[in-house]
């Protein structure tokens, strides 16, 4: 009899955290760590697929950690899952910036301790080295060098603002980023009412009956909150629970570290499986459910 070797140890015992997080929640749980872009989403769906036809559970417990992505990935992501399962559960134990905040205000409820962070709406663009760049940063130069020319008093003087427009900005991407952020608000204002907000019966402060004209309205500061540029200044920059629950957002968070069984639980899965998967093997993207890992990036 060949004896257990590491890998095949690790694997069982990541396939039991997954478990142990799954029955704690009653639902399927899987942990996403990777870019939000194709084809994540074309992996993501035979995932579910396969979970589903295995496990007729209606909900869906989703361990997220990523640097963001795009927004027309989200939007499949949401599909897929919106499809098969009735309830889902967004869980951060670490951070999801840019598309990963908005993926995770698709969710019905949202996971948090006080270390985890979302981001700022930053939709990230691909540039000609292949690399992914955030969107905020090619915004703020465009401004930052368009003013300094429209406030030369002669060509001379911005002569060289001049030539790195010339030479570095693309409009077609300049339009892409915008177009990114706009999507990213319109999906928060569609799926935070259907979702998150579905159970808003009346308002803490008053009493008052909740209307879904309330909802939509209360979303639309959500999601422009949430993509003002101005205030979060970063791609990286983290918003955290408290920051969430705060007077500029007033997003309702349940706090994971409350019970401490199910921290336990979520911190063990989550540490394991990125200090395997990411650290030792060197995996840049993959999706961890009942049935192993399957590798994205």
């Amino acid at each position: 009899m060949e004896a257990i070797n590491v890998d095949q140890l690790t694997q069982g015992v990541l396939r039991r955290f997954n478990n142990e997080v799954a029955e704690t929640m009653d639902g399927n749980c899987l942990f996403i760590n990777c870019g939000i872009l194709p084809p994540l989403d074309d992996e993501f769906r035979v995932v579910i697929e396969e979970i589903k036809h295995q496990d007729k559970e209606d909900h869906l417990v989703i361990i997220l950690e990523t640097k963001g992505g795009f927004m027309e990935t989200v939007e499949r992501l949401v599909v897929v899952m919106r499809n098969h399962y009735k309830h889902v559960s967004f869980v951060i134990p670490n951070f999801a910036y840019s598309a990963g905040t908005v993926l995770a205000l698709s969710g019905d409820e949202i996971y948090m301790d006080y270390y985890s962070v979302l981001g700022p709406i930053d939709p990230q663009y691909q540039n000609s080295d292949g690399k992914l760049y955030p969107g905020y940063g090619y915004l703020a130069k465009f401004k930052e060098i368009t003013e300094a020319v429209n406030e030369s008093e002669s060509l001379e003087d911005c002569r060289a603002e001049l030539n790195y427009l010339v030479r570095k900005f693309d409009p077609a991407v300049l339009f892409h980023i915008e177009q990114g952020i706009q999507h990213g608000i319109s999906l928060i204002t569609e799926w935070l009412p259907k979702y998150k907000f579905k159970d808003w019966k009346q308002t803490a402060t008053k009493g008052e009956r909740v209307t879904m004209s309330m909802k939509k309205k209360r979303a639309a500061e959500i999601a422009e909150t949430l993509g003002d540029a101005r205030k979060w200044h970063s791609h990286g920059r983290g918003i955290s629970m408290r920051d969430l629950e705060g007077p500029d957002i007033k997003l309702m968070i349940n706090n994971f570290d409350s019970d401490g069984d199910l921290s336990d639980k979520i911190k063990n899965y989550h540490g394991l499986a990125v200090d395997y998967f990411s650290d030792k093997l060197g995996v840049g993207g993959y999706i961890h459910s009942q049935n192993g890992m399957r590798r994205v990036l």
